[in-house]
């Protein structure tokens, strides 16, 4: 990070780190969370995970809300980096979109652009309820569950289906898997 004039600019590879530490920390903890009961030692898989893979995207309006609820609670007992971090990460992932989105003046530089859109983004950062990056954020969230539920096969639970959970979350949060776009 840089800052200048006490403003502050946000680096690539700090975008790049927040975002892998999101992926090897954050995600961790939710989908550890999402995939067993917390009280289980035995690897007790959760009736939302289930659900979520039985019916995908056209989940009744009921296991929606439950999805909800889980996800308001797992940001609730999230660290405030951890939070802040989470805004990175879907930062991330609509940067396209918010960029499509900007509105472009011929009349500005290349340089007056990236400095115009640099400093939405870091608003949505900084201001994430009021400029919607908070909704957007649990949005993304619930399409990364969906994907991450598609995963597998749940039709059949036995003693290896908890171990196959473990490796898919393994290789999700790997450092290897930490390719993603930056701003």
């Amino acid at each position: 990070m840089i800052t200048i004039n006490d403003k502050l600019f946000i680096t690539e590879e700090v975008s790049s780190v927040t975002v892998a530490y999101v992926k090897k920390v954050v995600f961790r903890k939710l989908l550890m969370a999402f995939c067993f009961e917390s009280q289980s030692n035995n690897g007790t898989i959760t009736d939302l995970f289930q659900s979520m893979n039985f019916y995908g995207f056209s989940m009744p309006y009921e296991i929606g809300l439950t999805l909800s609820g889980f996800l308001c609670r797992f940001k609730k007992n999230l660290e405030k980096d951890e939070i802040t971090a989470l805004y990175f990460w879907a930062l991330n992932q609509k940067y396209i979109s918010y960029l499509e989105d900007f509105e472009y003046d011929e009349t500005r530089s290349k340089k007056e652009f990236d400095r115009e859109f640099g400093r939405s983004l870091a608003y949505k950062i900084y201001e994430p309820n009021g400029s919607g990056l908070e909704h957007e954020t649990y949005g993304e969230l619930k399409l990364f569950l969906y994907d991450f539920a598609s995963e597998f096969d749940l039709s059949v639970v036995d003693e290896c289906t908890s171990e196959q959970i473990l490796e898919v979350i393994d290789r999700c949060c790997s450092a290897s898997n930490n390719a993603v776009p930056v701003f």
